[in-house]
């Protein structure tokens, strides 16, 4: 429409020109003449719209020149473009004036940091929250700013998928949340959060659970050993008695089972943020923990292929007992032999455990590593299973970066892809690939 336009303009100018000259050449008889006349009504006419062009340019911050509808057009389009802050101006001065405005009201601490991490504007709750001053930072690096490893790391590395929990002062119940999201081109939008009292209430609700679980413990395991002991004395008791024996010492076992879980549980919550970087062969976890299991459960196969030769760094603890809850759960829901793989994929090493069971809904995946959450109660009942197996599951991926997904159809089982990183793999020094490539355990 714009080139329209435009070309109908020029011809109009043109014919204008043209019948210019027409004029002189009726009055004058002058061909040439006639041409120079029409030559500089044009040229005019240019020169005159682009005298106006210059002096706006000359003044930016007025509106453009009105012309005709294809130059309207253009300008309006440089306009806005020129409307626009350019990349080389301060930094200051490249965020939208109304935005500033608009975070400077708010309650909860903003700051704007640029590409190298530079503090570019930060609002009055930022200053006290965080205790410094504007004018005096401006221009310094937040992790100089802040001092603390986890920031200077978490900036380093620039994955600001989650947020960051840091206790910057002396009091180590202080605790703040960071949240970076992207900001014009190349600055960051950074949101902090005083959450001390959102990380003492998890703190406490921690050691709860494990103090609690810690102290359950020893009158179970009182009451289990008289259990076991009446159960022993087969030739004094009816058969009635027996039997409620027999009920009392499988809820006892699947007590101790469930305060087993929940320390667990409570230990890999407490470590969650340090570094789990010992370099673990997945291969020889896996052929170890598969033996033990069939050995547990002697009805059952367990196939076990690897094809990769990558190890990872984590914590062979959590990630033994991350593995067993996600083996365990597909021998208890599927009569069929499991399949559990080691494998390379695009984004890193990848774990898989396939099972041929009853499947889930597609309702119940986004709740499945819920605490005590169960898709089928009677079922779970059955299984004697605790409700905190991929709980375990979920908090060892988060702690080591990698990712859980469930793929799962009703009737067609279900596959479980626990993923690392690439930058968690690394290669297995002294790993034989002729005895690791292919491997199957039947």
């Amino acid at each position: 429409m714009i080139e329209r336009n435009f070309f109908l303009l020029e011809s109009r100018r043109f014919l204008v020109s043209l019948a210019t000259g027409g004029v002189c050449w009726f009055f004058t008889q002058d061909w040439i003449l006639s041409l120079l006349l029409a030559a500089s009504v044009l040229a005019a006419s240019w020169g005159w719209q682009l005298v106006r062009v210059y002096r706006w340019f000359a003044h930016p911050e007025d509106l453009p020149p009105i012309g005709g509808a294809g130059v309207r057009s253009i300008l309006h389009d440089v306009y806005v473009l020129r409307s626009r802050q350019p990349q080389n101006a301060p930094v200051s001065q490249r965020s939208q004036p109304y935005l500033k405005e608009s975070l400077a009201s708010m309650r909860d601490a903003a700051l704007i940091i640029d590409g190298s991490g530079n503090l570019v504007w930060c609002n009055d709750a930022a200053e006290y929250l965080l205790g410094i001053r504007f004018g005096e930072e401006e221009g310094r690096p937040l992790s100089k700013i802040l001092p603390g490893k986890s920031l200077k790391k978490y900036l380093r590395e620039a994955n600001f998928q989650k947020p960051l929990r840091v206790k910057p002062g002396p009091d180590p119940e202080f605790c703040l949340q960071f949240e970076f999201s992207r900001f014009g081109a190349n600055d960051r939008l950074v949101f902090v959060k005083d959450v001390t009292e959102q990380d003492k209430l998890e703190r406490m609700r921690r050691d709860f659970v494990g103090n609690v679980s810690h102290e359950l413990r020893t009158p179970l395991t009182v009451i289990k050993g008289y259990i076991e002991t009446l159960q022993s004395l087969n030739s004094e008791y009816d058969t009635r008695l027996q039997k409620s024996l027999g009920s009392m010492g499988v809820q006892a076992v699947r007590m101790e089972s469930l305060i087993s879980d929940l320390l667990w549980l409570s230990r890999i919550e407490s470590v969650e943020g340090e570094r789990k970087d010992d370099q673990l062969d997945l291969v020889d976890l896996l052929t170890n923990l598969c033996s033990e299991l069939m050995a547990a459960w002697p009805d059952r196969q367990i196939e076990l292929v690897t094809s990769s030769e990558l190890c990872v760094l984590g914590d062979a603890a959590e990630l033994r007992s991350a593995i067993s809850n996600l083996i365990v759960n597909a021998l208890k829901y599927s009569e069929a032999p499991v399949k559990v793989i080691w494998k390379d994929t695009v984004v890193g090493p990848a774990l898989l455990v396939e099972d041929q069971g009853p499947g889930i809904d597609a309702k119940h995946i986004p709740r499945l590593t819920e605490r005590f959450y169960r898709v089928d109660k009677s079922r779970s009942q059955s299984t004697g299973g605790t409700g905190l197996g991929l709980a375990i599951v979920k908090h060892v991926a988060v702690s080591h970066d990698a990712k859980l997904f469930v793929d799962s159809q009703v009737g067609r089982g279900s596959t479980f892809r626990l993923v690392f990183p690439s930058e968690r793999a690394v290669d297995c020094a002294g790993c034989s690939t002729e005895t690791h490539a292919g491997e199957s355990i039947q």
